[in-house]
């Protein structure tokens, strides 16, 4: 696939790609969704014509875990992330139907997402394309004075094997307080997860600033995937045990991480515990074989410089 698209790209005078995400074969994920922009991204910082094409005809049976209403608002969503990632030239657009055109490189593989991470991967190792300057996610500022860390906690209805536990987060709030002391904790999640971490932590729901263990424990200050990008950017290390999609965006980015996962992921083209090309010794996921939270991470992220 990516042997074809180098080739057509070479040989044509219209420089221009229409990359497809169906949801007739693709997920309502964000981390799957943001996969494909990121790599639409990476072709339009490489001066390649692009456009983002989502396609809305029927949906993955999958999408049936959100009620019609939490589905339409999901997609609208998604869309204002694509449109929050790439840069402002580039279309995106939502379709009943999606006819492709002989003067584009349609790329629109059934469930492209889980080729785009391997796609991405070849251009930059096999076929030597360089990162593009700004392609990597970072923010100028941040709201917080305080130096801080992100705690992704996942706490959703489905695949719970991604989920924390009671004893698995008050662990890790150990290990996490005794080698960052100089740093507050934040934790990122939706309001069900926020509370349901505070609940283990703390005894109690509400998810308000407190001191824990000598240490100041925040929560995300903004509901949504999408404002919780920057939060993640501007911390001075993310971790994730299991996890949900935004480790995707310090995955893009050259924060400092530490993502524990029961899953071998689609990122094929991964060496060790690197995931990407530009992974650096202090950015390591972990494919846990065994039971995911009794992983000791102590050792690893003893070893991590932040």
């Amino acid at each position: 696939m990516v042997k074809g698209f180098v080739r057509d790209l070479g040989s044509s005078k219209i420089r221009h790609t229409r990359i497809i995400y169906n949801f007739a074969d693709s997920p309502y994920t964000f981390g799957d969704f943001m996969v494909v922009v990121m790599l639409c991204r990476f072709l339009a910082l490489s001066k390649c014509q692009v456009s983002l094409t989502v396609v809305d005809s029927t949906r993955r049976s999958d999408w049936n875990d959100l009620v019609e209403e939490l589905q339409n608002k999901r997609i609208d969503d998604l869309l204002n992330l694509a449109k929050y990632l790439l840069p402002e030239a580039i279309k995106v657009e939502l379709l009943n139907n999606y006819l492709p055109k002989s003067s584009d490189i349609n790329l629109d593989s059934k469930s492209f997402y889980t080729y785009s991470p391997y796609f991405l991967d070849l251009l930059i190792t096999k076929y030597k394309w360089a990162v593009p300057e700004g392609f990597l996610l970072n923010v100028s500022t941040t709201n917080s004075s305080a130096p801080y860390i992100a705690w992704h906690v996942r706490k959703a209805s489905y695949d719970s094997r991604r989920n924390f536990t009671s004893s698995s987060i008050k662990e890790d709030f150990e290990i996490l307080r005794m080698r960052f002391p100089n740093y507050s904790i934040m934790l990122i999640s939706d309001s069900a997860g926020l509370e349901d971490a505070f609940f283990a932590l703390t005894g109690s729901r509400e998810t308000k600033a407190l001191m824990m263990g000598g240490i100041q424990l925040l929560a995300q200050p903004i509901q949504g995937f999408q404002n919780a990008i920057p939060v993640v950017l501007a911390a001075n290390f993310y971790f994730q045990r299991g996890g949900g999609g935004i480790g995707i965006a310090p995955i893009f980015s050259l924060v400092p991480y530490l993502i524990l996962s029961p899953d071998k992921s689609y990122f094929y083209g991964r060496s060790k515990n690197h995931i990407l090309s530009w992974s650096n010794k202090n950015q390591l996921f972990v494919h846990v074989k065994g039971n995911l939270n009794l992983f000791a991470i102590e050792k690893l992220i003893t070893r991590l410089k932040v």
